[in-house]
């Protein structure tokens, strides 16, 4: 099944981190919704969120929006991780933030909840802060050290 399932009111999707990106877009048009990507990507769920979403807007257009709800991983060692869908705000520290766009490097995405929007709805747009900064040399050694312990 390409979308798990979906739940209209939260405008939120399940899907398996290996279903191809393009058949969730098709599958969400049957319900008139969509992920709003700016380019298509050739791949899965979790191959686009490990190379950052491309093609997703940025988060900094709308920092109440967010990409991901909720999310189960495999971690490097074989650990699952869970969280649990809930707003970003809501759930303590922002675990998404080891998977996305770092191409695997902490584990894997197994499955997401993805946030979906209306198709025609223009979202709101509200930019406030410089969009991916470049990591300095200590940001760069804590991942590393991050990346050693997982």
């Amino acid at each position: 099944m390409t979308v798990r399932s979906i739940d209209r009111p939260s405008l939120l999707a399940e899907v398996n981190g290996t279903t191809s990106l393009a058949d969730v877009e098709l599958t969400l048009g049957t319900s008139d919704l969509t992920l709003d990507l700016s380019a298509p990507f050739e791949g899965t769920v979790s191959a686009w969120i490990a190379a950052g979403a491309p093609g997703s807007r940025s988060p900094w257009l709308d920092p109440a929006d967010h990409l991901i709800a909720g999310f189960v991983a495999k971690l490097a060692d074989g650990r699952e991780l869970v969280v649990r869908p809930a707003p970003r705000r809501a759930v303590g520290p922002d675990l998404f933030a080891l998977f996305f766009g770092t191409e695997g490097r902490f584990g894997e995405i197994t499955s997401a909840w993805l946030r979906v929007h209306p198709r025609g709805v223009k979202r709101p747009e509200t930019p406030f802060a410089h969009p991916d900064p470049p990591k300095n040399a200590d940001e760069q050694a804590l991942w590393d050290a991050i990346a050693k312990v997982l």
